[in-house]
């Protein structure tokens, strides 16, 4: 990779780092190889080397219907653990690492409305809204949408 490639990179993933840091209960820590790691609670969002890798974990309701859709890969390493890799080369690679780590934040946040971190990020959220924004494979969003008619 050129040192300008490797830049471009950088200056994506600092670019993610920042917007995804700034949703609210979520806790940003130094990651390995020099990356960042989401967390809403005591949760793991995902994720964010500068090296343009993103890492999330789904449960298979979510992991499968996105890894079939070709949103994401499973982690080469460990492929059954329901953790995806995702590359970042260039700017619509950089929306869909967005879109993943928001789908992921999404589903913590409903899935801990029984929380701190939980209940201030769905306060926020405005679920058909961002679920529009994201535009992920429907079966993503009708199990999204059915965990929040859950807690309805």
């Amino acid at each position: 990779m050129s040192s300008r490639t490797e830049s471009d990179t950088s200056l994506r993933m600092e670019s993610l780092v920042d917007e995804v840091s700034r949703w609210p209960g979520v806790t940003v820590e130094p990651g390995r190889a020099g990356g960042r790691v989401f967390s809403l609670g005591t949760r793991e969002v995902g994720t964010a080397t500068f090296g343009g890798q993103v890492t999330v974990t789904f449960g298979r309701a979510l992991h499968d219907p996105l890894v079939e859709a070709d949103w994401t890969t499973p982690d080469p390493l460990v492929p059954a653990s329901g953790r995806t890799v995702f590359r970042v080369h260039g700017d619509t690679d950089v929306e869909r690492a967005r879109a993943l780590l928001r789908l992921s934040y999404v589903y913590h946040a409903l899935s801990r409305p029984d929380t701190t971190a939980g209940r201030e990020a769905l306060a926020a959220l405005e679920l058909e809204t961002d679920l529009d924004d994201i535009a992920p494979p429907w079966t993503v969003r009708d199990r999204l949408t059915a965990i929040a008619d859950s807690h309805a």
